[in-house]
């Protein structure tokens, strides 16, 4: 097995390359292997060939295109200038406070880099650290965290793991991304950066080819939201606290602190997934200690009331993070879910929420992969969500890759393009019964595939209660037991 960096003789590529003993400098792919790996740094001469390639060909001629780059990113969410002329250039640097730069490699935002002059060449392409940047690091502030996160975003809206993301900072504090270089010059901290990634990276894939495993957690949170017999938003605060197994998101209703319209369960994580389910039902059994009333309604899905998406986000504790284990996550769990979701909710939801590659980093050491809305609409469809997640934990290294980044597949999995969709959902489920895992899980697995197959959906109107078979009161017991210090009268209006 051989690291290669592929390049066009770039001076930045034999730095990279002098600084990572492992990594084999070449001009062209014939002597790649099908299990070698290839990290391309800018030459898109041949298609792509081995095991895994960083920055593929296809992403590699998106982000040489300054249009097609900005198009890309536009479909996928990530705020963007839209200039095509110098006068729309001069006023976007103007309303500019300050400038990020962020190095990213294997789908990791590395540090970031500073500065709070506006000159910003956007018409030039941007490809190197300048010497009035600073340093601050990924937790400087709620800023840069901002910064990091969106940096990695953009990245994977492109497709691309290595690079350099340029991001600018409006006078409103909206962070906006101005240009990706996916062939930064790399000298100094910078090349320093990047070496250093690229080693943990081959030390963490080597471990995976190996087989190195460690033992394997499975987690969730999903939210829900409470309805009143009018059809009216009920603040989930009024019932549930802030913290523990049951509580209420961070999310704010109007900006106010004491009002937090969405309800969250934390179940104990689980080494498979019927155990992990079991552990969603006790939550909501918890659950219903603080709302034991027939109403408010529990309702769950994308978006259950107009302005307010949610989610249903997969916990991995004990498997490798890997730029490659994102994009098998959007193939195999983000797409299949969202060809269940209710279309008119889905299309609400993204793309500011269930992006592809939506991944945050814990403190646990594991990942939380955000991109699914919240299938607590059903046990069965759980139990099938969280299927697809164990066999992603357990057979990333044996499960083939499947492109979803394309312009033709990212329009139609932002578009919610079922018909566009489906010969990749029946390549995904094909790859799946190959897995040792299908078989256990095979009737779980099936009924998502079947729902895709039959264009069948799932339905969010629906009292999760009844959908678990939880015992709901006949009569309302009117009793609360979380008060918040202000309270809307009669609900909120959807």
């Amino acid at each position: 097995m051989t690291y290669y960096l592929l390049h066009s003789g770039q001076m930045s590529a034999e730095r990279l390359a002098a600084e990572v003993p492992r990594l084999v400098a070449t001009e062209e792919l014939r002597y790649v292997g099908p299990e070698d790996v290839v990290i391309r740094f800018g030459n898109t001469e041949d298609p792509d060939r081995g095991r895994w390639t960083i920055n593929r060909r296809e992403s590699l001629l998106v982000a040489d295109s300054r249009r097609a780059l900005l198009k890309t990113l536009r479909r996928a969410g990530v705020h963007c200038p839209r200039f095509t002329n110098r006068d729309e250039e001069a006023e976007t640097r103007n309303q500019l406070i300050r400038h990020y730069r962020v190095p990213v490699f294997n789908l990791r935002a590395l540090t970031c880099f500073r500065t709070e002059g506006r000159m910003v060449w956007l018409s030039k392409r941007i490809n190197q650290i300048q010497d009035h940047f600073s340093e601050v690091g990924l937790e400087a502030d709620e800023e840069t965290r901002k910064v990091s996160l969106l940096a990695v975003r953009a990245m994977h809206a492109v497709g691309l793991e290595f690079g350099l993301v340029s991001i600018g900072i409006g006078q409103k504090g909206r962070p906006i991304v101005l240009d990706i270089s996916a062939t930064p010059v790399c000298k100094g901290r910078l090349l320093r950066l990047f070496a250093t990634a690229i080693e943990d990276f081959i030390a963490v894939d080597e471990q995976i080819s190996q087989g190195v495993e460690e033992k394997i957690l499975l987690g969730t949170d999903l939210e829900f939201m409470l309805r009143s017999r009018q059809g009216k938003l009920i603040p989930a605060s009024r019932y549930f606290p802030m913290r523990g197994k049951v509580g209420c998101d961070d999310r704010t209703l109007a900006g106010n602190r004491a009002l937090r319209p969405l309800a969250e369960i934390r179940p104990q994580p689980a080494e498979t997934p019927e155990v992990l389910c079991k552990n969603i039902e006790l939550a909501l059994r918890e659950a219903q200690k603080f709302a034991p009333a027939a109403h408010p309604e529990w309702v769950a899905g994308s978006a259950p009331f107009e302005h307010f998406p949610i989610g249903g986000h997969l916990h991995f504790s004990g498997v490798p993070y890997t730029a490659r284990i994102v994009n098998l996550l959007d193939a195999y769990v983000g797409m299949p879910l969202m060809l269940i979701e209710d279309p008119m909710t889905a299309t609400r939801r993204r793309p500011k929420y269930g992006f592809l590659g939506d991944i945050r980093h814990k403190s646990y050491g594991g990942f939380e992969y955000r991109t699914p809305a919240s299938f607590l609409v059903d046990p069965n469809i759980a139990l099938g969500a969280l299927a697809l997640a164990y066999v992603i934990a357990h057979h990333h290294a044996e499960l083939p890759y499947i492109e979803l980044h394309d312009a033709s597949r990212l329009r139609a999995f932002y578009r919610n393009d079922r018909d566009f969709l489906l010969p990749i959902a029946k390549e995904v489920y094909a790859n799946i019964k190959q897995t040792s895992s299908y078989l256990p899980y095979r009737e779980a697995i099936d009924l998502i595939f079947a729902m895709i197959q039959s264009d069948e959906v799932w339905d969010e109107s629906v009292d999760i209660r009844k959908a678990w078979q939880l015992p709901i009161p006949i009569k309302a017991s009117g009793k609360k037991k979380i008060q918040s210090s202000v309270q809307a009268r009669g609900g909120v209006r959807a």
